[in-house]
């Protein structure tokens, strides 16, 4: 890796640093594989707060297209209890277009559901769920969640939607009183950094002891630990490449705001940003989401 892209990792003393939840292909192997779905549902049942009978990964192999493509989108598809399906993700940063995409990937899985000729009673309730390493809103609760309400009234339109986000770096916010939660628990366990912390936490909970017992296993095996690497590479760079596109942004924004108009200056900047993030090979979804242009204007600019 590049010396200034070092991989976050768990403390290991003496021994090789374990490799940390956080990272989203870790993330994925822990609770999206074949064998791991006790651990997906201690997880769920934890974020929220019911009791989950079963549950079935609906995109179990999606791993293997992430050693051909870096971009490939490591979320968890599930079909809980019979009745919900739910979309979790792990995310290294906030941008705009978190909510946009939590609601994008809710409104694909909830469309998937649907096939020709069923009828529209027959779609389960669907639930979105992100785990941020950032901050994302200005409340200092670490769990937020939302539905579909009449703002009016304060009544549930429909019970078919949930977006949840579980904002990390807000954890140093609770109290003592916390400390029992589960989904506290879980939310300490992808924090832990050090082997010390994960060995504690374990004490606590079967479900996070195998899976801490699988994030050492898998910490020692060569291959998995390149992988992780590799995409911890990636992650820093994407990271790195949203801060300054939204940095440039809005520096040029205001340059030639001031020349131009505000709204019109800001279009342009726009343009160039993208443009630039064309060249370092940067995805036509996310370079709509960090200059607020729409993916066909993305498409004509990459074509010229």
């Amino acid at each position: 890796m590049k010396p200034n892209s070092k991989p976050r990792k768990i403390s290991n003393g003496t021994e090789p640093y374990i490799l940390s939840p956080k990272n989203d292909f870790v993330f994925r192997l822990l609770f999206g594989e074949e064998g791991n779905e006790d651990l997906l549902a201690s997880l769920l049942a934890s974020i929220l707060d019911k009791e989950i009978k079963d549950v079935k990964i609906k995109n179990p192999h999606i791993l293997k297209k992430y050693l051909e493509d870096k971009e490939v989108i490591l979320d968890i598809k599930a079909l809980v209890s019979s009745d919900t399906y739910v979309n979790v993700e792990m995310q290294i940063c906030s941008s705009p277009g978190l909510p946009a995409r939590a609601l994008y990937y809710w409104a694909k899985l909830f469309s998937s559901q649907l096939h020709k000729g069923e009828d529209y009673s027959s779609l389960k309730k669907t639930i979105s769920i992100v785990i941020l390493d950032d901050t994302y809103c200005d409340s200092d609760d670490f769990h937020t969640w939302s539905g579909l309400h009449d703002c009016r009234q304060k009544k549930v339109i429909s019970s078919l939607i949930e977006v949840h986000f579980l904002e990390l770096p807000k954890l140093h916010n609770l109290s003592g009183q916390d400390t029992d939660n589960d989904c506290i628990q879980w939310m300490k366990f992808f924090n832990a950094k050090t082997k010390e912390e994960l060995i504690m936490l374990s004490e606590a909970s079967p479900s996070i002891k195998k899976a801490t017992n699988l994030l050492m296993s898998m910490s020692m095996d060569e291959e998995t630990r390149q992988k992780y690497e590799e995409r911890e590479e990636y992650l820093f760079e994407r990271k790195m490449m949203l801060q300054l596109a939204e940095k440039a942004g809005m520096e040029k924004g205001i340059e030639i705001g001031r020349e131009e108009g505000k709204e019109e200056g800001m279009a342009i900047a726009g343009r160039k940003v993208a443009i630039n993030l064309v060249a370092f090979g940067m995805d036509d979804d996310t370079i709509s989401k960090v200059t607020g242009l729409s993916q066909e204007e993305v498409k004509k600019l990459r074509e010229q």
